[in-house]
């Protein structure tokens, strides 16, 4: 058994991607995946057996229908992404679980919510992916993915997040699983798998401790870019950027 773990950051899910179509390309198969925000996405692609697809969606990448989307208000509207989800058929019949993690925000606090996209119908599962990766971002003025790539400051992003949800903005909302876990590995612990894939998308992974108390280091293979990452980069969706990133995640494939 084999199980694979698909961390979030945006536009840099690109080499997550490059990696999982040299894999499957290899005729490696997983049989329990978990995915957090991009991860999620990328996850349902191999969940209905779309490789191809997946490839297809980052290296060609839209530039000009972004950038004429606008964003405005508590978060960056993801429904173009899940509206291309939608229209994915099948099922790989390898795959067992598929998780994927959200964040739900009641009464000023956030808990996070793990489900399993193998036990509900297509319609609820797109929802929790939706959920999983629905960025939260103060936006109070209509503007394009460029204007809020250009001005990103994921430290402030961040504080006003943290003072939306004590001031109650945000109740009610279910949002990016990321926010508290980057690292969807729990799912791991009950379904045991003889070797564990991490597909990080940044440099010099910090795997959590805890995981190590059900897994040998030798049985979990982290797999990471070569590049520096910059924090906007999260938000680069820009067709250039996103096929070198998914050529690289590709080429570090042939040699695992």
């Amino acid at each position: 058994m084999l199980g694979l773990c698909l961390p979030g950051g945006g536009a840099k899910g690109a080499f997550n991607a490059g990696v999982i179509y040299g894999l499957y390309e290899k005729g490696i198969n997983f049989n329990v995946v978990s995915g957090t925000s991009i991860g999620a996405v990328n996850g349902y692609c191999i969940y209905t057996r779309n490789v191809n697809k997946l490839k297809e969606m980052w290296m060609n990448i839209q530039n000009e229908e972004l950038k004429m989307q606008k964003f405005c208000g508590k978060v960056i509207d993801n429904s173009q992404l899940i509206n291309n989800l939608r229209k994915l058929e099948g099922k790989d019949e390898n795959i067992r679980s598929f998780y994927v993690n959200y964040i739900n925000v009641n009464n000023r606090s956030l808990k996070e919510i793990i489900v399993d996209i193998s036990e509900v119908n297509k319609d609820k599962g797109l929802e929790y992916i939706k959920y999983s990766s629905l960025l939260p971002c103060r936006i109070n003025k209509e503007i394009t993915i460029e204007d809020v790539f250009n001005s990103f400051d994921s430290k402030k992003v961040f504080d006003e997040f943290k003072e939306d949800v004590e001031n109650g903005v945000y109740d009610g909302y279910n949002l990016d699983g990321g926010i508290l876990n980057n690292n969807l590995l729990s799912p791991f612990i009950k379904n045991k798998v003889d070797k564990l894939f991490i597909i990080s998308l940044k440099k010099d992974y910090n795997l959590p401790e805890y995981i190590l108390d059900y897994y040998n280091r030798e049985d979990i293979i982290i797999i990471e870019p070569n590049r520096d990452m910059k924090p906007n980069d999260t938000l680069r969706f820009e067709k250039d950027f996103c096929s070198d990133l998914f050529n690289e995640g590709y080429e570090i494939s042939k040699y695992i």
